[in-house]
């Protein structure tokens, strides 16, 4: 019968590639380390390694075997943690990951609310692209993913459900005081005067709904910067003739609200950004399913 050492004792040995480091950092003989990496082969019925006088690489079947593993390991590891803290024994735990743009507007106060009934969590936020995170997620390092895409258009549905949540409106917004604020009939040619600032992760579609607007070769040309977080981009919306496109709900704190102006060209089209939780199918944590509840 396999066992979890002869899987954690194989997981040590592919990341160190060697017999001797792998045993040191396991505190084993070496002797010891070889006959469990032996067995586990023999149980499988495969080999797993391509042994080399200094260094050892893994074979087709031990790259699967490895992955398989991480995921075996992991899921034993929340066992073991969601039994604690079912027990009064420990603290919860979560490790979110989430896209720039929710983290910078729905995220906090769901955190906020989410610690005064829950005190006992300890939690690991971090924030990147959507595809980045859902590499994490799918291989296990993430509890769940906040992304600023519809989860039907994450794929991976074998292993992964989603949940939407409300979307938001996308506009073009500028400091007070800017010149196309004064325009009653403002379209989108008005804009193509001042530089633009827009996101990197503009849905697909999205940038030839505009026709050429947010191309650097046309001929009027005025700037574009490109864009992770809206954050950083405040200082030079309010501070410059820049325009910005993002989703409404960043404009809601009290930091920016009254500096900066919504503006709508006639010909606008209608842009919403969608938000959705992501978790594996088969690892929702008691802590997990209690965020989800907030965040739906």
């Amino acid at each position: 019968m396999i066992e979890f050492k002869h899987l954690k004792n194989f997981q040590i040995l592919a990341k160190e590639r060697n017999f001797q480091k792998a045993a040191q950092k396991l505190n084993l003989a070496q002797p010891s380390l070889s006959r469990s990496i032996q067995r586990l082969e023999h149980l499988l019925g495969t080999e797993l390694l391509l042994r080399g006088s200094q260094s050892t690489s893994l074979t087709p079947a031990g790259e699967l075997v490895l992955s398989h593993s991480q995921h075996i390991l992991q899921n034993v590891e929340t066992l073991r943690k969601e039994l604690q803290y079912m027990q009064g024994k420990s603290s919860g735990y979560l490790s979110i990951g989430a896209s720039p743009v929710p983290a910078n507007t729905i995220l906090g106060p769901i955190l906020g609310r989410f610690f005064e009934q829950y005190p006992d969590i300890h939690i690991d936020l971090e924030v990147g692209t959507w595809q980045q995170q859902l590499e994490k997620l799918l291989r296990g390092e993430l509890t769940l993913l906040i992304t600023d895409v519809e989860g039907e258009i994450i794929g991976h549905e074998s292993a992964i459900q989603s949940f939407n949540l409300p979307s938001f409106e996308a506009v073009f917004c500028t400091r007070v005081g800017h010149p196309l604020t004064y325009l009653d009939h403002l379209t989108l040619e008005d804009i193509r005067n001042y530089p633009l600032a827009i996101p990197k992760n503009l849905p697909y579609g999205v940038s030839e709904q505009f026709g050429d607007l947010f191309n650097k070769y046309r001929t009027d040309f005025s700037g574009l910067l490109h864009y992770d977080s809206f954050p950083p981009i405040k200082g030079a919306l309010l501070h410059s003739q820049i325009v910005a496109l993002t989703p409404q709900i960043t404009l809601f704190d009290d930091d920016i609200k009254n500096a900066v102006r919504v503006i709508t060209p006639l010909d606008m089209p209608k842009l919403n950004v969608f938000f959705s939780v992501v978790m594996l199918k088969k690892q929702i944590s008691i802590p997990a399913k209690r965020l989800l509840s907030l965040l739906l």
